[in-house]
């Protein structure tokens, strides 16, 4: 059985099971993927060909409740890319990129599509212990906008 355990910090002694669908927020992030992912996709579509159709670029998403990922689709072996960002003129860096496949509802109440969950290892993102904001990367999705409601169903 391919079921994944998605669990949230509990109060308590145990993690409490997520529900199959949680809501979130598309949100602005550090547009680092935008610039980055080009320099990654050959990569990662050569480790992964499952994602060779995506958008080179991610949707940034604040889910209304923490998702605590404990088991992957697919993880890759440490690709080599070329970090450009503002604090850098660039550089090389080594990473390993981790998907969970998703149904991605945008805006919500329209027709769910096939996405990913893009966890990029060396991302503030990943490190956060409490998890509340995820990546997601899907083919071309028109007029998505900050602030605007969407949803995962995950597997």
């Amino acid at each position: 059985m391919s079921l994944r355990e998605r669990t949230r910090p509990g109060l308590g002694l145990s993690p409490i099971t997520m529900p199959t669908v949680i809501d979130g927020t598309v949100i602005r992030g550090a547009r680092a993927a935008t610039k980055n992912i080009k320099f990654q996709l050959t990569h990662l579509v050569w480790q992964f060909p499952d994602i060779k159709e995506i958008y080179p670029g991610s949707i940034n998403v604040r889910l209304d409740q923490s998702l605590q990922i404990t088991s992957y689709d697919y993880t890759t072996l440490p690709i080599p890319w070329w970090d450009v960002d503002a604090t850098h003129p660039g550089r090389w860096v080594s990473e390993i990129f981790s998907f969970v496949e998703i149904k991605f509802e945008y805006p919500q109440g329209g027709t769910p599509r096939r996405a990913w969950i893009f966890d990029c290892h060396n991302s503030a993102y990943f490190s956060d212990p409490v998890r509340f904001r995820y990546e997601i990367i899907a083919t071309k999705i028109d007029g998505i906008s900050y602030n605007q409601r969407c949803r995962l169903h995950l597997p």
